[in-house]
């Protein structure tokens, strides 16, 4: 993946696993957010395959991708902020379960009935994540980290097999850091999707991940346990320097 004279993506590869936590981790402008881009197709690489359960991603269209079972949250939450909690869930379920426009609009019985089972699932999800109290409270001025449990919703009500975790921990406290790690293993478990985790919080990420990758200058430079990954020189060298 090129920008210009910049490549910031240079025959990255690495495989995640069903079920398993992957930890992605790099110093800052090592490529770890242009290879989110790649994989939701907000980014077209020059070069290479993004599979996932046999498609190469990169042959669909972008709004086909959670469609495929692949869902991402953003660094930067991407919530309406004058919905309910609610209605920020529900629309999580728009590529995969909302009818087309003509039986929507004339209220077809099967319109109604498809809207009921998008509710049923986000009243679920939002009792899994303790938000049932704040259902109907718009998302504007809730505290940051109900904020990202409630992206967590809108992610997980698509059913998703594989989701993208683009630095969760960011703004939150340690007390709350500790929280998510373990609300995140225990939604792997009730739900059983596979997770790629970019995070700068290395207690995080060492924690809860069966397996890391580390990046630097768009490439790979470590694959392996959590262990073995701090451990390694090269990605000492990428976060501290050579001399250090």
């Amino acid at each position: 993946m090129r920008f210009g004279g910049v490549t910031a993506l240079d025959r990255v590869g690495f495989t995640v696993a069903d079920n398993e936590i992957c930890g992605l981790i790099g110093p800052n402008g090592a490529g770890k957010t242009s290879l989110f881009n790649c994989i939701t197709r907000i980014y077209r690489p020059e070069e290479g395959a993004v599979r996932f359960n046999g498609t190469d991603l990169l042959s669909l269209r972008r709004h086909q991708i959670v469609r495929h079972g692949i869902v991402r949250t953003f660094q930067n939450l991407a919530l309406f902020p004058t919905l309910s909690v609610l209605d920020n869930t529900v629309v999580g379920a728009h590529s995969t379960s909302t009818p087309h426009l003509v039986p929507s609009l004339l209220g077809w019985p099967t319109t109604r009935a498809a809207r009921r089972r998008v509710e049923a699932d986000a009243w679920e999800l939002l009792e899994r994540l303790e938000l049932t109290d704040l259902a109907f409270h718009p998302a504007a001025g809730l505290p940051f980290g109900t904020l990202k449990r409630v992206e967590l919703a809108r992610a997980l009500i698509s059913r998703p097999s594989l989701l993208l975790l683009d630095e969760p921990a960011g703004g939150l406290t340690h007390s709350e850091v500790n929280e998510l790690g373990q609300l995140i293993l225990g939604l792997r478990d009730d739900y059983g999707f596979s997770a790629l985790l970019v995070e700068h919080h290395m207690g995080l990420v060492m924690g809860i991940s069966d397996h890391v990758v580390a990046m630097d200058f768009g490439r790979t430079i470590a694959d392996g346990s959590p262990a073995e990954v701090q451990r390694d020189p090269a990605v000492a060298e990428a976060y501290l320097g050579r001399t250090a």
